[in-house]
């Protein structure tokens, strides 16, 4: 009786880890399911870069269809020109981005906005600096003006207060070109991944 224990035990034990794995698999989240160069259908964690291009499903842990990618078209870009296999992994990588990120397009509008108000925010900021360097150093060149009508040497002092301002103008102008440009960006940005995700998510059976 007590082999028969000493036996089973290891076996018990065993059993568990297995079905702990069984677990951890079945809520691993989203799998991808694409042909291979033979044809046979493969479920995997990822699709190779050279398989992409062939189109792929994603799937949840008990096989129901979560999104359907369509294969490219022939020759890859629309002026006939193939597509590096690594924009193609890129567009595999932001594809799936938004959609673990975005339920809805609305949802995924509404991050775009939260970043662009964002941008708004900080060029707003800058552009404040701007106009209070402008103001100061409008200020220190009618100071140092006067001390010249009047025959005086311009204090140090105030040679390098607007030695100090001309820096802080320079980086602020610097930063709020880099603002801008940055809100440019983001704008054109949420716009194609609203595009994209329209693409996508129109995919979708049962929907």
């Amino acid at each position: 009786m007590t082999k028969t224990k000493t036996i089973n035990k290891p076996i018990g034990t065993v059993v568990g880890i297995l079905l702990c794995l069984a677990a951890m698999v079945a809520e691993a989240g989203n799998l991808y399911r694409y042909r291979n160069s033979e044809g046979n259908l493969v479920i995997d964690h990822q699709v190779p870069p050279e398989y992409i291009a062939k189109g792929y499903e994603v799937i949840t842990s008990t096989g129901r269809v979560e999104q359907v990618v369509p294969p490219q078209s022939e020759g890859g870009s629309e002026d006939g020109e193939s597509v590096p296999a690594e924009t193609v992994a890129e567009q595999l990588e932001e594809d799936q981005m938004l959609l673990r990120s975005y339920s809805t397009l609305a949802e995924l509008n509404a991050a775009g906005d939260r970043r662009l108000e964002q941008l708004e925010r900080e060029i707003e900021i800058i552009e404040s600096n701007v106009s209070k360097n402008q103001k100061q150093l409008k200020t220190f060149r009618e100071r140092a003006a006067l001390n010249q009508f009047n025959g005086e040497k311009v204090p140090d002092t105030l040679l390098k207060a607007m030695e100090d301002v001309l820096v802080a103008q320079r980086d602020a102008e610097q930063m709020l070109t880099l603002r801008r440009t940055g809100y440019h960006d983001m704008e054109l940005r949420y716009q194609r991944y609203g595009k994209r995700f329209v693409e996508l998510t129109a995919k979708r059976p049962n929907e």
